[in-house]
């Protein structure tokens, strides 16, 4: 069989611009692996403050608790300061009198959901967008996210967001990339770690390409300084060296194309995948290592170059704010030096992506959801996370797990598991209540009757005005 992909030495690939050659169809195959290591997670952050200090009951509800696949049927859910205080049977619960009662009889009751990829504004164009980029999270259920390029303007906001100064989801962020040309020796990298330790990002962000010496460094003083180490393959060293240095996250499924399937070789055979997913699942599930699919966005690609303003005429792109959305237009657009006939080869490339997040799952390699909005092109704020869910089911998960990858998973990982990502006296009222089963379909995330955020109830005609407002502001500007 011919060679599905080429890369030659000392050739390089950037992040969602790969080429190849059309190839056959992938052989789809089951697999089963090894169990991960277990990997320590971060201390938790304090506690963000209740937005709401009034007693709220949902009464009669279905609770999906995502602490095991299970629905408790006919539950009452009190919150009280923006934790839940009561969660037991309807008909054994006490509701206090001073509670609002929200009646959730044939609806769902579940965590809200984390997007552990984001990007808040950082260039020219999008800097007055933070307060509706937080908005679009919200109104989709996004009670949580992880921002994988920090800057000092986004310290201030994580905070003013913790304190209650600020409608929006809890904010984690890490500080901003560590690679080459920007550091370059390994000193140089121990610095800056330092420094952002000592100006308070909560991760390390790897992109782009460092000596092995540097890159050995970076570990070597992010565990002595507490910090965990997110992001890409380093297109100069490869996967192999990201898992003997243990990474412990890599913040897309891409990497492995270029970190791995590609890495200074041709690859490969339909008959040649199998083994190779296998065997590197198997060496992820081993290092400890966290994986962050982001399918949606290399799904993207291929529509954007057939034909991108069909993709920006789509409804959800009305809501996005201009200045987000200035990189996504034609004459900015990252993908607009792709040809047409590049189109099979992009989306053979997603296919083997999603093969190879089988595989990961099958590994037991632990999965967190992101979408890297709005970053890259075409991806929507807050619809994207109902799009990633939708995608990781497709790739071969079940609901629950892929609901996992944004809650139970996503806390755990944040250390955070007593805080929220779960449903449980204790916890943090970040909730959706749902008018169907997400277990039974993960596209019924998407069907809110409402949203709690830390106590404060959104009911869905208030999350609906708040898309139309920003819907009018993007119109008349």
């Amino acid at each position: 069989m011919q060679n599905p992909f080429t890369l030659s030495r000392g050739n390089s690939l950037k992040r969602r611009h790969l080429s190849a050659p059309a190839w056959l169809m992938i052989i789809v195959a089951s697999f089963s692996f090894l169990a991960p290591a277990n990997s320590a997670p971060p201390q938790a952050k304090n506690r963000p403050a209740a937005l709401d200090h009034q007693v709220t009951a949902f009464v009669n509800v279905n609770v999906v608790p995502m602490d095991t696949e299970r629905v408790l049927p006919e539950q009452t859910v009190v919150v009280k300061d923006g934790r839940i205080v009561t969660l037991g049977p309807t008909a054994k619960t006490d509701v206090p009198k001073e509670a609002v009662r929200i009646d959730g009889s044939g609806k769902y009751l579940m965590p809200g959901l984390s997007d552990m990829h984001i990007h808040l504004p950082y260039n020219k164009y999008d800097r007055d967008d933070t307060p509706a980029l937080l908005q679009l999270f919200i109104a989709h259920g996004v009670t949580t996210v992880l921002n994988l390029q920090g800057l000092p303007e986004h310290l201030p906001i994580r905070e003013q967001v913790a304190q209650g100064k600020l409608l929006g989801p809890v904010i984690y962020t890490s500080g901003f990339f560590i690679n080459e040309p920007y550091f370059k020796t390994p000193d140089e990298v121990e610095r800056q770690i330092i420094k952002e330790k000592l100006d308070g990002y909560d991760f390390i962000k790897m992109h782009g390409e460092l000596s092995r010496e540097a890159y050995h460094r970076l570990f070597e003083v992010a565990r002595r300084e507490g910090l965990r180490v997110i992001g890409h393959v380093p297109r100069n060293l490869g996967i192999q060296v990201t898992l003997e240095e243990k990474q412990d996250v890599i913040a897309h499924a891409e990497e492995y194309l270029s970190g791995y399937f590609l890495f200074n070789r041709s690859c490969c055979t339909a008959e040649e995948l199998r083994p190779m997913i296998r065997e590197i699942a198997e060496a992820t599930a081993k290092a400890g290592t966290w994986v962050i699919p982001t399918l949606t966005i290399f799904k993207g690609i291929a529509p954007q170059v057939e034909d991108l303003p069909a993709v920006l005429a789509r409804s959800e792109m009305k809501y996005v704010p201009k200045g987000m959305a200035t990189m996504w237009q034609p004459e900015r657009n990252r993908y607009r030096e792709k040809k047409r006939e590049e189109i099979p080869a992009l989306k053979n490339l997603y296919l083997l992506q999603e093969l190879l997040v089988k595989g990961l799952r099958d590994a037991k390699v632990r999965l967190l959801a992101g979408t890297d909005a709005p970053a890259t092109p075409a991806v929507a704020p807050g619809f994207s996370m109902h799009d990633e869910l939708k995608n990781l089911v497709a790739a071969g998960l079940t609901s629950y797990e892929a609901l996992r990858t944004a809650t139970a998973n996503a806390a755990e990982f944040l250390g955070a598991a007593e805080e929220f990502g779960t449903i449980a006296v204790g916890r943090r009222a970040d909730l959706i209540l749902l008018n169907a089963n997400p277990l039974a379909d993960v596209g019924h995330a998407a069907r809110r009757s409402g949203v709690m955020l830390r106590g404060r109830w959104l009911p869905e005609a208030e999350l609906q005005a708040m898309l139309a407002t920003l819907a009018h502001a993007n119109a008349i500007k």
